[in-house]
């Protein structure tokens, strides 16, 4: 990771020089990273917002669903960043010209998300062994399968993600693996594009309590989503915002993060 990082290093200097204020986002650039190197891939854009003050910070990287950022991005980091960690929004879609991934196995969100760890991991304001990863129905399958073995273990080892949430993925797509790292999946119980029911039976697999799943009473796909207030179709999928389930999954998550990032 030695090219990796010096290329992060640099990439850090120029990133946060005009970061002055409070929950301000920057955007930023960094490398994929490639499976078993762990050297530079593809150039990739990023959002990053960190709080007030010096750190080092504990940090989350952000991974967003085949639909691409979401409308929202900014107020999500600034919350994150509220909480005291640094947020990276990683922009998978820009410097590859898509539009969005829906129908496709989107194979480069595993190798995205180590590249923003090396970026971070290289950042003086970021403590590199208190960094997660937070993702997003097809964000959120690529932070399951960096909580799995046989696909995080193909990375680089100088760099580790501490730990791992998703919000509704697509949990049959890791059916059969073992968790390393703590988990927590949140998902809607009425969710017809990735089912509770998957998660149900990955969470129940675990030969311990590492995995811990949250179900939400009549929440559909993008529960957290206002942009899909009064539910939405798109390209075949029923999303539907939820207000309380909005709420809840926030709070359950920043305790899940103060749980895991704790120094």
């Amino acid at each position: 990771m030695g090219r990796l990082a010096s290329v992060c290093a640099g990439a850090a200097l120029i990133g946060l020089a005009s970061i002055s204020a409070a929950w301000a986002e920057q955007s930023v650039r960094f490398d994929s990273a490639s499976p078993r190197s762990g050297q530079a891939g593809q150039h990739i854009q990023g959002y990053l917002t960190t709080p007030d003050g010096a750190g080092p910070f504990a940090a989350v990287i952000l991974l967003h669903s085949c639909l691409g950022l979401p409308a929202n991005r900014r107020a999500i980091g600034e919350m994150i960043a509220g909480w005291g960690y640094a947020a990276l929004f990683v922009d998978n879609f820009s410097t590859r010209g898509l539009k969005e991934t829906c129908a496709v196995d989107f194979g480069d969100g595993v190798a995205d998300a180590y590249g923003a760890l090396y970026f971070l991991s290289a950042l003086p304001a970021v403590d590199p062994k208190r960094i997660a990863a937070v993702g997003y129905s097809q964000g959120g399958d690529a932070a399951l399968k960096i909580a799995s073995p046989r696909y995080s273990a193909s990375f680089a080892t100088d760099a580790a993600f501490k730990a791992a949430a998703a919000f509704y993925p697509p949990c049959a797509n890791v059916g059969a693996e073992i968790l390393a790292i703590p988990t927590l999946i949140l998902i809607g119980e009425q969710d017809s594009v990735t089912p509770a029911a998957d998660c149900e039976k990955l969470v129940n697999s675990q030969p311990d309590k590492r995995a811990r799943l949250i179900v939400y009473p009549s929440a559909q796909h993008g529960f957290d989503n206002p942009a899909f207030a009064g539910g939405k179709r798109a390209l075949g999928m029923a999303l539907g915002y939820d207000r309380t389930a909005a709420g809840q999954s926030a709070a359950a998550l920043r305790a899940f993060l103060a749980a895991q990032l704790a120094r």
